[in-house]
């Protein structure tokens, strides 16, 4: 038995073994590209680890790509046959990854959270039922989750920092921005590789409307964040979010180009970035020329293995969009398959497939046949169950987006006028919002509120806001 770097006792045939665990771990948190190879090793100091075929497990799950579901369920039957000699922490962890394989994502989530209670300081249970708190819209859980164990780290404890990002991030996804915001900061003071916690101070920035604040603070960490792989594309396309609200459309374009999809990428994170930001500039009028093409030839080749309803709808989008109409439908069907396979509430995504995710895909499908009917009916419903798809309040709006742009194209002005303004009371420094008040405002005759809204639409592409 021995200890890793905050007192939590492993099952291991060495120090060299633990200290290998603890070295992937710190890249895990950072969101390095390196926390898969560096697991390597501890294979190679102790390939009967049970926590090193634990951590395999769990590695193999995380990025929702269907090859790797296989080699997770490998490393959960090496962790079950190791189960016997290990400890209740391990043995709980076993039972995690078991659940996870099984798609009782509620069941693992509560496991670690169990973890947690006599051992706050296992960061691996901490940071990874944040992770998946926030991968179901669980956003309550994800605050309570990080509340509980918060009295127990200060900064004499390796890792504090990416706890106080984790607890920040919680904090600002349950709309506390005055508090996350700070922590977010301290957090990335303490080590500027946490770009989980730089992103939980973009997402402060751009909810608040502070755009240049938002595009000077990403600028500010480049450097930095440029090291940590797939994430830092992501901090580009938040910043690119600011370009956009400020309508400056071509360096949206030119971040796209160069920054978060400079060539196609297989990762789940960029696709939802790529296609995330061409809907968004479709709907404002913005010739993206065939920059759909590339990113519909890599959802095209998703298959047929249905592992998170949040990526599904982005691929949607890509496929409707560039007119994958077969492929498009396909991806539904398989959805529908999915989640009638499932019903008897033991695999967690199937009620999330029902209740959201086949109905925004459908509505996504019906915006791309420009039939706005039929996604006023669906969106006017489905926005409020959105949530559960997971992901940000930002990445999810392009949804709500859809439903306004179809109501404006329908010539639904007085529906228009009044989801537009809506909107602009959440998000009152938006540019494009005020402007779309504008015209639907206009089109019901309200020409001097009108005149007012396009106004402040024009007020707001300062770049100083």
């Amino acid at each position: 038995m021995y200890d890793d770097k905050r007192g939590l006792a492993f099952t291991a045939s060495s120090q060299a073994a633990v200290d290998a665990f603890d070295d992937s771990i710190d890249e895990f948190l950072a969101s390095g590209r390196d926390a898969a190879e560096l697991l390597k090793r501890v294979s190679e100091a102790d390939p009967d680890m049970i926590m090193g075929q634990v951590l395999r497990g769990y590695f193999n799950l995380l990025p929702s790509h269907a090859h790797l579901v296989p080699l997770s369920r490998e490393a959960l039957a090496k962790a079950q046959s190791l189960a016997a000699g290990a400890t209740p922490r391990e043995r709980m962890h076993v039972e995690a990854l078991a659940a996870w394989c099984e798609g009782d994502i509620r069941r693992m989530n509560a496991i670690w959270d169990s973890i947690l209670i006599d051992h706050p300081h296992d960061i691996l249970a901490l940071r990874i039922a944040h992770t998946m708190h926030f991968f179901l819209g669980d956003l309550a859980q994800m605050r309570d989750s990080m509340a509980r164990v918060m009295p127990r780290w200060d900064e004499s404890v390796p890792g504090y920092g990416y706890v106080l990002g984790c607890r920040a991030f919680s904090l600002e996804e349950n709309n506390d921005l005055a508090r996350a915001e700070p922590m977010g900061k301290r957090a990335v003071e303490i080590n500027e590789n946490d770009i989980w916690a730089g992103h939980c101070v973009a997402h402060v920035l751009e909810a608040q409307g502070r755009r240049q604040d938002g595009i000077d603070w990403i600028d500010g960490h480049e450097a930095a964040w440029q090291k940590r792989g797939i994430f830092a594309r992501h901090m580009w396309w938040h910043r690119a979010l600011h370009y956009l609200e400020l309508e400056r459309f071509d360096d949206v374009l030119a971040a796209y180009d160069r920054e978060f999809w400079p060539e196609p990428f297989a990762d789940n994170i960029d696709i939802c970035n790529a296609s995330g930001t061409l809907m968004r500039l479709d709907m404002l009028g913005i010739d993206v020329g065939d920059r759909w093409e590339s990113v519909a030839d890599v959802c095209a080749a998703k298959g047929d293995t249905r592992l998170r309803p949040f990526n599904d709808v982005h691929y949607m989008m890509a496929l409707t969009k560039a007119g994958r109409h077969d492929a498009a439908q396909a991806l539904l069907q398989t959805m529908r398959a999915f989640a009638d396979e499932h019903t008897d509430g033991t695999v967690t995504l199937a009620a999330i497939y029902r209740n959201a995710g086949i109905p925004v895909a459908e509505a996504i499908m019906a915006y791309g046949a420009k039939d706005d009917a039929r996604v006023i009916d669906i969106m006017m419903q489905a926005r409020y169950g959105m949530l559960q798809l997971g992901g940000s309040w930002a990445q999810r709006d392009v949804w709500d987006q859809m439903l306004i742009h179809a109501a404006i194209r329908d010539e639904r002005h007085d529906l228009a006028r009044v989801l537009t303004a809506e909107r602009t009371d959440m998000a009152p420094t938006s540019a494009p919002s005020w402007a779309m008040y504008g015209e639907a405002l206009e089109k019901c005759g309200a020409t001097a509120k009108a005149q007012t809204a396009r106004a402040r639409a024009s007020a707001l592409r300062s770049p100083r806001r």
